[in-house]
């Protein structure tokens, strides 16, 4: 599989990836997408496609409060096929460092009901920073905020 590198999303693909977004993400998280990039001038989307051309994993790097931020999902009918971590090596390779906040807590439920679990030790295998002192703590997400720096 391949990753696609884009600027720009296709109407079709921006709802596509608002769907990937309600699917994965916490309930309370529903809809919150199309604000995520509100404001941001610069950004890239990386996505990967199945066969049908529906995307399954995507990510966004972007600048914000002069840091590198940024986001990913897998569908959850495709984890465990290293799409999120080459995702992850796709921003490696294009950032020094960057930063991401993620929910480390087992205790929100998805759309369909399932429960969401946090994703802290995929990211702690790639070799990211947990920084425990810089957190959102408010009724629609609690999470802490990771960094990840090149070594070379």
């Amino acid at each position: 599989m391949k990753i696609i590198k884009t600027t720009q999303l296709t109407k079709h693909q921006l709802a596509q990836i608002n769907q990937l977004w309600n699917d994965e993400y916490p309930i309370k998280l529903k809809d919150r997408f199309p604000i995520l990039l509100d404001g941001i001038d610069r950004y890239n989307h990386y996505f990967i496609e199945d066969k049908q051309q529906d995307i399954i994993a995507w990510a966004v790097d972007f600048e914000k409060e002069k840091q590198v931020r940024f986001s990913i999902i897998v569908s959850s009918n495709h984890k465990g096929k290293g799409l999120g971590s080459m995702l992850i090596k796709k921003l490696k390779e294009g950032n020094i460092e960057f930063y991401g906040w993620v929910i480390d807590h087992n205790d929100d439920l998805k759309n369909n009901g399932d429960q969401y679990l946090s994703p802290i030790s995929f990211y702690l295998k790639h070799g990211f920073e947990i920084l425990n002192d810089i957190r959102i703590d408010s009724e629609m997400i609690k999470a802490v905020l990771i960094k990840w720096v090149s070594i070379k």
